[in-house]
């Protein structure tokens, strides 16, 4: 993801290979906790937006036809009403 580039100067910049976002080795060498803090943050928003990207459309499959030879399922039997109990509030 990062690659370590060096210029004419002398010095050095960590890139991203993707957007181009730099970091200079004099940072990373000075505040390295809060470098690689910002490393991985910039990683981890590469990653998130590829994790909501579609990749193809999702289509919903086609229902598939019932063949003629096959019996339906028979009806549930009817549960009986029950009016009231004495537990019940109304």
């Amino acid at each position: 993801m990062y690659k370590t580039t060096r210029n004419i100067a002398g010095g050095a910049h960590m890139r991203c290979e993707v957007c181009g976002h730099e970091i200079s080795m004099n940072k990373i060498c000075e505040r390295p906790i809060q470098a690689a803090t910002d490393m991985l943050k910039h990683m981890a928003a590469h990653n998130a937006s590829r994790a909501f990207a579609t990749v193809e459309p999702v289509m919903r499959p086609k229902p598939e036809p019932i063949p003629a030879g096959v019996a339906p399922l028979p009806p549930l039997p009817a549960l009986p009403w029950i009016a009231s109990s004495p537990q019940s509030p109304n």
